[in-house]
């Protein structure tokens, strides 16, 4: 049986519109080829199918004075935040290809991100009715990473955004995921080890292609 491929693109530190057209374009044209995207965004707040700007704390005006731009997103889930040093993956995958159900892709999704962190010894899980993969701690629940995708034509796009050395105190500015009093953490706030960002991409290709039993290729 032939393996599944999917072709891997880094992009690199982009604007957030830029990676969206170069997702955009891929997933327009698409020829049942699956391919990844890595990239880090600029500072933007994105605003996901299921949020409103009530979950944006501060005016249109004050974000923009902190180097923030505001987005209307087609992805699902509600407000997030990007920012330098979290690492974003856009998956555009044919889904039924890889023998998986749209309610399924997700729980994959979370799946290979508890994977990855495991083998920075992050201890992290799912946590029903809340989207994205969270570190829970005694009384408290810290989001790591979050997950917003879109199914258009049996073929998935957006992905998830893995906080890694970025700045948490962006994250006041909204309500993250719309769960007031949420709080959010990075691999740099719960491990002090030094985080080579070329081997985290390295181990999270290695989680992609065990989830999705498949061999990832650069494009």
């Amino acid at each position: 049986m032939n393996i599944q491929k999917i072709k891997l693109r880094d992009l690199g530190k982009v604007d957030y519109q830029f990676g969206i057209s170069i997702q955009k374009k891929i997933h327009d044209e698409f020829v049942n080829e699956a391919k990844i995207l890595f990239l880090e965004h600029d500072k933007t707040i994105t605003i996901g199918t299921k949020g409103g700007k009530e979950d944006i704390l501060f005016s249109e005006e004050e974000i923009k004075k902190r180097g923030f731009k505001i987005i209307k997103s087609d992805r699902g889930g509600q407000v997030t935040i990007h920012n330098k040093g979290q690492l974003v993956c856009y998956l555009i995958v044919p889904i039924q290809k890889f023998k998986i159900k749209p309610v399924d892709f997700v729980r994959k999704i979370e799946e290979l991100i508890i994977n990855f962190l495991k083998k920075y010894k992050i201890s992290a899980a799912a946590i029903k009715g809340k989207t994205g993969v969270w570190i829970k701690e005694k009384n408290t629940e810290r989001k790591i990473a979050a997950i917003g995708v879109r199914i258009s034509n049996g073929v998935s796009m957006h992905g998830f955004a893995l906080n890694i050395d970025n700045n948490l105190n962006d994250f006041n500015l909204i309500v993250p995921c719309g769960l007031e009093g949420s709080l959010v953490t990075s691999m740099a706030n719960e491990i002090s080890i030094d985080l080579d960002k070329s081997l985290i991409k390295l181990k999270l290709i290695e989680e992609i292609e065990n989830i999705f039993d498949c061999e990832v290729i650069n494009d």
